[in-house]
This record gives C-alpha cells, sequence and structure tokens, in this order.
C-alpha cells in the first residue's frame, strides 16, 4: 500500500486532486492569502507588503503546503490579553 491506503483509495484520491486542481489556481490564493495576512500581521507590526511572501504547494500525497513568511523591522506595542482569551 503506498500511504497507508488500498490501490482503490489512492486512485479516487489521486481523481479528486487531478479535478480539484483544474478548478483550484494556486495563485489567487497566494494573493488573498497575502491581502488577509497582511491586514492581520499589520496589526500586530510595522510590515511592508513587499516584505511578506506567501506560496502554496502541492505535495506528492495531494496535501497543500503552506508557507508564509513576513520580515517586519519593528512590533507594535499593544495590552496584554484577558485572562480569559
Amino acid at each position: 500500500m503506498i500511504f497507508g491506503r488500498n490501490r482503490n483509495e489512492n486512485l479516487e484520491r489521486l481523481q479528486n486532486v487531478l479535478i480539484s486542481d483544474k478548478q483550484f489556481s494556486p495563485n489567487k490564493l497566494e494573493k488573498i492569502l497575502k491581502s488577509d495576512a497582511y491586514n492581520m500581521l499589520s496589526n500586530y507590526c510595522v510590515l511592508e507588503p513587499e516584505n511578506l511572501h506567501i506560496t502554496v504547494n502541492l505535495k506528492k500525497d495531494g496535501k497543500y503546503e503552506f508557507n508564509i513568511i513576513a520580515e517586519s523591522d519593528r512590533l507594535k506595542i499593544f495590552g496584554s490579553l484577558p485572562e480569559n482569551y
């Protein structure tokens, strides 16, 4: 067995990956993720969009790997979180 599945499960997984890849654009997802990550991280640090890099990779087993690299010169000062957060 490859990846701990039987042959039929592997074929079904491969078909699902091939079908979803036709409908899925990693470049579009990377742009959306970059926008969302920039908005979130800007609350905590001084960040320029060109210093935020996001890539989405499809692994051999059909899973997606997200890599996010952000470089900032300084963090913003913020209060402590409530105890029940």
